[in-house]
C-alpha cells in the first residue's frame, strides 16, 4: 500500500538517511579527485572528506574510530575505499581542510533556508574535563576551582529548524560585543529579524543591522550616564525594542539550540590543538545542520502518512488512504 502512494506521489519517499545528506554535499561541492599531482593516491578528496565527518560524528578517539569503522561497518563499500584508513591518515587528513573551506559546508546545510527571525548568544564550552570522583573530592574538601572553557558564539533560527547560520570559536573569553561584531561583518542576509540579550547592546551593531535594513531587538541598557555623541541612535535602538517587545520571548529558542548541540554532537572536544579544535567545532556544527535536515524530512514523511489518521490533503483534495 504505502508503495503504491509513493509511486502515485500521494505521499513522499521515506525520509533520508545521514548518507543521503552527506552524498549531496560532496556533490554540492564539485571537489577534484586528488589534491595533489605527484605522490600517494589512495584516498580522493571526497573520501577523505566523507571519513572526517563520520569520525566527528562517532565521537570515538581515532584508534577506536578507525577500526569500527574498517571491520563493523559498511561504509568502506559506500565510499568504494580499496584500503584501510589509519589514525595517522585520518589525522593528516583533518588537517587538510581549513576553517574557511569548511565553512563553505555550513552554507551548502542551510542554503534552502530563508528565514525571519535569528537569535544570537554565546555559551562556554568546558577545555578539561574532570571525573566524577574528581568534582566529589573537591567538593569535600570545600575547593572550587575555575574551570578554562573556550567561547562559542553563534547566529540561529529561531522559528524553523533551528539550524546554525554562523559561529565564531575562541580559546579564550572574549566580550560578546567582539564577537558580535565579527558576526555581522560576514552577514549577508536582509530583511531578517535578529534578537540578542542585554549583553550586545551597541550601537555599532544597531547601526550594522540598519545599514543591512535589518531589525535587531536588544534590551536598552540604563548605564546611568548621557550619551552626547549618539543620542539618535540610542533612542531609535529603544524605539525599536518597544516597538518589537512581542518577540523578546523568541530569544529563549537560541539556548534550545545549545543545550541540543552538546548533548546530541559537541558532548567534548577531543583535539589538543588550537586549530584542530576549532576545525572539530566547525565540522560538529555542520554535522548538527544535516542532523536537523534528516529530522525534519522524517517528520514530515510522518505527517503525511498519519494527518487525520486516515487522510491526507493533497493538491487541495482530501483522499482516503485506505478507501477500497
Amino acid at each position: 500500500m504505502e508503495r503504491q502512494l509513493v509511486l502515485h506521489e500521494i505521499v513522499p519517499k521515506k525520509s533520508r538517511e545521514f548518507k543521503d545528506e552527506l552524498n549531496d554535499i560532496i556533490l554540492s561541492l564539485d571537489l577534484p579527485k586528488y589534491a595533489n599531482k605527484t605522490g600517494n593516491k589512495q584516498f580522493t578528496q571526497n573520501q577523505k572528506l566523507s571519513c572526517v565527518i563520520l569520525y566527528f560524528k562517532s565521537k570515538l578517539s581515532l584508534r577506536e574510530f578507525c577500526s569500527y569503522f574498517n571491520n563493523e561497518t559498511i561504509w568502506p563499500r559506500r565510499l568504494y575505499l580499496k584500503y584501510k584508513i589509519n589514525k595517522s591518515s585520518l589525522n593528516r587528513w583533518i588537517k587538510e581542510f581549513s576553517l574557511t573551506f569548511i565553512k563553505q559546508i555550513l552554507e551548502i546545510t542551510i542554503k534552502t533556508e530563508s528565514p525571519e527571525i535569528l537569535g544570537i548568544d554565546g555559551t562556554g564550552i568546558s577545555s578539561t574535563f574532570k571525573s566524577s570522583y574528581y568534582q566529589k573530592r573537591l567538593q569535600e574538601f570545600g575547593l572550587n576551582p575555575k574551570s578554562p572553557y573556550h567561547k562559542l558564539d553563534v547566529i540561529c533560527d529561531l522559528q524553523g529548524k533551528k539550524k546554525i547560520f554562523d559561529f565564531t570559536f575562541t580559546m579564550k573569553q572574549y566580550n560578546d560585543k567582539k564577537q558580535a561584531k565579527r558576526l555581522f561583518n560576514r552577514l549577508k542576509l536582509k530583511n531578517i529579524t535578529l534578537i540578542g540579550d542585554k549583553g550586545y547592546y551597541y550601537f555599532y551593531l544597531f547601526s550594522k543591522m540598519k545599514e543591512l535594513n535589518n531589525i535587531l531587538i536588544v534590551p536598552p541598557v540604563n548605564k546611568g550616564e548621557k550619551c552626547l555623541h549618539n543620542n539618535i541612535v540610542r533612542k531609535q535602538f529603544q524605539q525599536t525594542f518597544n516597538e518589537y517587545q512581542d518577540l523578546y520571548p523568541l530569544r529563549n529558542n537560541v539556548e534550545g539550540v545549545f543545550s541540543a548541540l552538546k548533548r546530541t554532537i559537541l558532548t567534548k572536544i577531543v583535539s589538543k590543538n588550537h586549530m584542530t579544535k576549532k576545525r572539530e567545532v566547525a565540522f560538529k556544527i555542520v554535522i548538527y545542520n544535516m542532523k536537523k535536515n534528516i529530522a525534519m524530512q522524517f517528520l514530515f514523511f510522518k505527517y503525511c502518512m498519519f494527518l487525520n489518521q486516515n487522510y491526507l490533503i493533497f493538491r487541495g483534495k482530501s483522499i482516503n488512504l485506505f478507501k477500497n
